[in-house]
């Protein structure tokens, strides 16, 4: 049997999808109340990062709450299944038709195919997949985090992970204190900002953090997650950090400030977290949602984040330019990357989950879809 999709982190999920779709759009005149939009659309990968946390947290934390081992077979085969294939596709035809990048440059393909285009990337010279990078901090977390959970689970004690948890956050603030303060004083050029601080992974731990420490929150002191969980806490929380977060803390968008770099990463990944304890908490109450076509949206969200760009290129390349203003040309996009997300997801996503789940079933391993199968980016 498997557990109904709770619809709380679909609603996330759908956001986040919808605003890096925004950001990535050409910077042309859009309508105000879009054009407001586009500027905070590259946070939705931030809402990705504490959704991935949260979600494989779970996953992996589950079975240690109860006692057992988590099987990373398992794991590592579901993961695989549903993130290589079309992650290949995609990358294949940037590679083998150059029509369809969005911009002439691709970086040499080893580094897509070893997760590590997101050290060092110059995204003005290599400017074609540049997405792609999150996807590299999301592998790296697949990677770090079971072995931290074999490791951590023989302690009897949370200690151990709380102080681990604190040095990588208190860590990760200063690192990237100290990485800005080096930019600033070098160049202050916004190329060399996503270069040095906004794309590798040890910088953009905070939102993984983040998620998996309230999955860890909800499984070990339920009785704490009950009381604090509830809206009335979160909401207001949820409010403040985004607040201080989105007015406080940037120069110009993506690029901070001195403060900001301290803490706009981890205050706006607790807001993010605070929202869906939110959600989570009011689960029931949301169900009307998945009548809005969010959680389709969310179900289809990898294969639309990985071809997206692709998509804009194309409508730009080949409608007439007499359509593509305003909001005719906002609809286009979305429509137009929704169905070829869509195709994606019947012909190659759902086709590898269908295979990936006739494996596990050989394996004669309990199968269950809850909550805790999907990941931020590449759910399920």
């Amino acid at each position: 049997m498997t557990e109904k999709r709770a619809i709380g982190p679909d609603i996330l999920r759908g956001l986040a999808i919808l605003l890096v779709m925004s950001w990535h759009m050409p910077w042309v005149e859009y309508p105000p109340l879009f054009h407001h939009i586009k500027q905070f659309g590259w946070l939705g990968v931030d809402i990705f990062f504490v959704l991935s946390g949260y979600l494989i947290g779970t996953e992996l934390l589950k079975p240690v709450q109860a006692g057992q081992m988590p099987d990373l077979r398992i794991f590592y085969l579901k993961r695989a299944f549903r993130i290589l294939p079309v992650f290949w596709l995609i990358l294949a035809l940037y590679a083998a038709f150059p029509i369809l990048r969005e911009r002439e440059a691709l970086s040499p393909l080893w580094r897509y195919l070893t997760f590590t285009l997101n050290f060092a990337l110059d995204a003005k010279t290599f400017g074609a997949f540049t997405h792609a990078w999150s996807l590299c901090v999301e592998e790296h977390f697949y990677l770090i985090l079971p072995t931290l959970v074999l490791i951590l689970r023989r302690f009897r004690t949370p200690w151990p992970a709380i102080a681990l948890a604190a040095v990588v956050l208190l860590g990760g603030m200063v690192l990237r204190h100290h990485i800005w303060s080096v930019w600033h004083a070098s160049s202050g050029n916004g190329v060399a900002f996503f270069t040095r601080l906004y794309y590798p992974s040890y910088n953009r731990l905070d939102g993984l953090l983040i998620g998996v420490s309230m999955a860890a929150l909800r499984l070990f002191y339920p009785v704490a997650w009950e009381r604090f969980a509830k809206p009335v806490f979160t909401l207001p929380l949820t409010v403040l950090c985004l607040g201080y977060a989105g007015y406080m803390n940037q120069i110009d968008g993506v690029i901070l400030s001195e403060t900001g770099s301290l803490i706009f990463y981890p205050l706006f990944s607790l807001g993010v977290a605070c929202l869906l304890a939110s959600l989570l908490e009011t689960e029931r109450h949301l169900q009307p949602a998945r009548w809005s076509g969010i959680g389709y949206i969310a179900a289809i969200s990898y294969s639309l984040y990985l071809s997206h760009k692709i998509v804009i290129h194309l409508d730009d390349l080949l409608l007439p330019k007499d359509w593509m203003a305003g909001w005719n040309q906002i609809a286009i996009y979305y429509v137009s990357s929704i169905t070829v997300a869509s195709a994606l997801y019947f012909a190659v996503e759902r086709t590898f989950m269908q295979m990936r789940n006739r494996i596990l079933m050989r394996m004669k391993k309990p199968f269950r879809s809850p909550e805790t199968t999907f990941n931020s980016i590449s759910s399920d």
